[in-house]
């Protein structure tokens, strides 16, 4: 909230626009291409229903299109934000205040997007554990929330990291912050996953996030410098 509370603010303003509009796009390409591919699905699928089981065609299809609504809006917000990732690093800049040298935009897409290979390079190994651990008779029965709380940790990692970047630091240094709050991570994580999930309002939630994950980071490290002293 406090988040969204401050990306209408005029200091980071014009930061939050250029990245919102890089995911209107990307969403908004992502779900016609999604609903073309469950259109095409849902015609098939009714297309093989028996003339006895014909009226289940009136619930799937409407199902399936939520489905691919809700999967599509959180996958294609992901890709949004690995894509803007060098805006929203700006926008991380600007809401810690940090004074540095000028550097033009276009430089900074390289770092950006070895960041990104980064994270998905942590992330990827523990998404396919979860995977297996999915068809695993009588475990899988923790895995919708072994999977809710791993999108909470994905995410406010995700979103929290800008923050270390913009310092030099390793993602390591990230991931031992977020593991010393493991609660408030979770609830920032869950919230950012609840967003990422709904349409219209997903476009805005990177921007927004960077926000509340940067002032995140914030209080972690005032915590730990009070610890400290």
């Amino acid at each position: 909230m406090a988040g969204a509370r401050m990306a209408f603010s005029a200091g980071v303003r014009p930061f939050v626009i250029l990245p919102a509009v890089v995911s209107l796009i990307v969403i908004g390409a992502g779900l016609t291409l999604v609903f073309s591919y469950v259109a095409e699905f849902a015609s098939y699928l009714t297309g093989t229903l028996p003339d006895w089981l014909s009226f289940l065609g009136s619930v799937l299809k409407p199902l399936l299109y939520l489905f691919g609504l809700l999967t599509g809006a959180w996958s294609f917000g992901l890709i949004a934000t690995i894509v803007g990732s060098p805006f929203l690093g700006e926008l991380s800049k600007r809401v810690d205040k940090l004074v540095m040298e000028p550097v033009p935009w276009w430089r900074e897409i390289a770092p950006a997007l070895l960041r990104e290979m980064r994270k998905l390079r942590y992330h990827l190994p523990r998404l396919l554990m979860l995977v297996v651990v999915s068809f695993v008779p009588v475990v899988n029965a923790l895995a919708p929330f072994l999977w809710l709380g791993f999108g909470a940790w994905m995410m406010a990692v995700q979103f929290c990291d800008y923050s270390t970047e913009n310092r030099s630091q390793n993602l390591a240094a990230t991931l031992s912050l977020l593991a010393n709050n493991r609660a408030a991570t979770l609830g920032f994580g869950a919230c950012v996953t609840v967003a990422m999930s709904v349409p219209v309002l997903n476009f805005m939630v990177a921007p927004v996030a960077v926000i509340g994950g940067t002032l995140l980071m914030q209080s972690f490290r005032t915590e730990k410098d009070k610890e400290i002293e």
